[in-house]
This record gives structure tokens, sequence and C-alpha cells, in this order.
């Protein structure tokens, strides 16, 4: 049985969001310029807009990446008797694992 992970979509969004905060002054500069010069308020959301669909493109990429590599491909039994076997260094963890995770 797999853990869920921490965290999610909503999550990341907001992480994320937070990190590229400095990636909407040009929004800003432009809501100052609809204030000072009459610019057309639609550039300024389209600004913020254009940010947000970066940001959110981001956060599908990261959450992809991480649910594509969830799932391990298990490695085939080696029938060469010749060739030396190979120990898995990580099956002792996975092992205590399974175990901390079934009550």
């Amino acid at each position: 049985m797999e853990k869920k992970g921490h965290g999610g979509l909503f999550l990341c969004l907001l992480w994320y969001a937070v990190l590229y905060a400095l990636w909407t002054i040009p929004a800003w500069i432009l809501l100052a310029l609809h204030f000072a010069v009459g610019l057309p308020i639609v550039w300024f959301w389209a600004a913020l807009g254009v940010w947000f669909l970066t940001i959110l493109l981001r956060t599908l990429l990261v959450m992809f990446a991480r649910y594509s590599f969830a799932h391990r491909i298990p490695v085939p039994e080696n029938k060469n008797p010749y060739s030396k076997k190979v120990r898995d260094p990580y099956a002792a963890m996975r092992e205590r694992q399974s175990e901390q995770a079934q009550p």
C-alpha cells in the first residue's frame, strides 16, 4: 500500500506563487499606468493572467514529474548463471517501510 504524499496541487501552486511573486511587477506597473496615464485595465489583468498561467503550468509540470516517477518498474530477475548476483541496497529500507505502514 502506497503512502499518500504531503501537499497537493493547491499547496504546490501556493508555493510557486510565493516564490515567483516578483514576476508580478510588470502587472503592477501596468496598474500604475492605468491610474496615471489612463492605460486600459485589461493590460493589468492580462499580465496577471499570464503570470498565473505560467505558475499553473510550472506546478502541473512538477506534479506530473512527481507522479510519473512514483511507480517503480520492477527489475527483471537475473537468470544468467555466470554473472554475479546483484544485491538490492534498498531492500531492507523498503521492508522496514512496509512493516511501519502496516499496523
